[in-house]
């Protein structure tokens, strides 16, 4: 990886290392805090997972230049392309993230309550997609 890809990814994992830090401050702890929330909080989970998955993405469209050398396209394409080098399951999350932030952005359903606060309430994922990154990156 050269290195302008890996200052990009680094720079990309700070900023992603600080939403995370904000989102696990404004996340309530339970669902039924979470409903019971005004509207200004779940707008902040909301744009906080939105500013996570264009994050993860940013990466993502890096590591397809890097190791599949062609120009990213459509997202879920790209990120399929990459499930050996990051893998199934991470990518199912990413895509899934991803679904959601287009769902909110775009207002496609009315209540996205439920969907937004599983993700919210629990960053396994994107811990282990940090991981692998760095992981790549080091390599």
């Amino acid at each position: 990886m050269d290195i302008i890809a890996k200052n990009r990814i680094e720079e990309k994992l700070v900023r992603l290392d600080e939403t995370l830090s904000t989102m696990e401050k404004i996340v309530p702890k339970s669902y039924a805090d979470y409903e019971k929330a005004g509207k200004t909080v779940k707008w902040d989970v909301e744009r906080g997972l939105q500013l996570i998955s264009e994050i993860e993405m940013d990466i993502a469209v890096v590591l397809f230049k890097t190791f599949k050398k062609g120009i990213a396209g459509e997202e879920a394409s790209m990120l399929s392309a990459l499930s050996k080098e990051v893998g199934d399951e991470i990518i199912a999350h990413l895509k899934a993230r991803r679904k959601l932030r287009n769902a909110l952005v775009h207002d496609y359903a009315i209540n996205n309550d439920k969907d937004t606060f599983s993700q919210a309430s629990d960053f396994g994922d994107i811990k282990k997609y940090k991981a692998k990154v760095k992981e790549l990156i080091a390599s």
